[in-house]
């Protein structure tokens, strides 16, 4: 094999540019296998002064979302949103997260150290992650990751100005208990406008009881403050209705639904119910945002 060609088949194996290929060859008697380990060996050195540097820019990575009961779903950063959109960074958050999806070893929900077990084409993740930090030239993060399993829910997903069909930079994810787990999965292009509003409204909660008291209070101290000329035998009144507005905006059920406001969510919910004779109930959300 000509010496070019043994560089352009470095070059296509590794991700490396011709100059680092020629001199890989170069200090390994043209042996392939030798030249891969010394660049590699090289990247890490480079890939570690990478590592210390911001990463504002990134993924949030599902696999599987076809499959109602079962899927995962893998937050990924990186320096900037050029690097977030190249072919190879998107092939690998949906590798890492189909990986994670299918292993039955690793934890439902955690971040980078839960990881450490975790195989993607025989190689551990930490030398996959510093190959990649190499190839590309910028400090990446595995963030967070975190598995869905149900066998009385379906979980409603939606990825907001995609990447591809498996990556964005907002995402959400809606589970919906059912007493009819087949009839559900049959009106999910209905449902798909529930996870579509956690992420365009981003409310606090499902409902009162899930937001946090503390927002509550803060809320109805804020409210009090505004009051402080409104005669005393009016001030509860105007502190429940505004109270109750600040919750009906922040909550889930309790805002007009971005595809009709006439009515809440909690209507749509209702309706579609009645309407497919099933019972349904949101009973979780997740908004993901980079």
């Amino acid at each position: 094999m000509s010496s070019m060609e043994l560089i352009k088949q470095l070059r296509e194996s590794t991700g490396s540019g011709i100059v680092d290929c020629k001199k890989a060859l170069s200090e390994n008697n043209n042996d392939l296998d030798a030249a891969v380990k010394w660049l590699r060996e090289k990247g890490i050195l480079k890939a570690q002064k990478k590592q210390d540097r911001a990463t504002n820019e990134g993924v949030i990575s599902f696999f599987n979302q076809d499959n109602l009961n079962s899927f995962a779903v893998c937050k990924i950063n990186c320096e900037t949103d050029f690097v977030a959109k190249n072919y190879d960074f998107l092939i690998f958050a949906e590798s890492l997260t189909k990986h994670i999806n299918e292993n039955q070893n690793i934890k439902n929900a955690g971040g980078f150290d839960d990881l450490s077990s975790l195989l993607i084409d025989g190689k551990d993740i930490k030398s996959v992650l510093t190959d990649l930090i190499s190839k590309i030239g910028e400090n990446i993060q595995i963030i967070s990751y975190k598995k869905y399993n149900s066998n009385n829910s379906i979980f409603v997903s939606y990825l907001h100005n995609k990447y591809n069909s498996n990556c964005s930079k907002i995402g959400a994810v809606v589970e919906i208990q059912t007493d009819n787990l087949e009839t559900t999965s049959n009106i999910i292009e209905e449902l798909k406008v529930i996870p579509m509003q956690v992420s365009a409204m981003r409310p606090m909660g499902i409902d009162e009881n899930s937001i946090n008291q503390k927002i509550l209070n803060d809320e109805k101290d804020i409210i009090l403050k505004q009051m402080e000329n409104t005669p005393e035998d009016k001030r509860d009144q105007i502190l429940k209705g505004k109270l109750s507005k600040f919750i009906k905006e922040n909550t889930l059920l309790g805002q007009g639904l971005i595809t009709d406001p006439k009515k809440t969510v909690n209507d749509y919910i209702i309706e579609i119910s009645k309407n497919n004779k099933i019972e349904l109930k949101i009973s979780s959300m997740d908004l993901y945002i980079i």
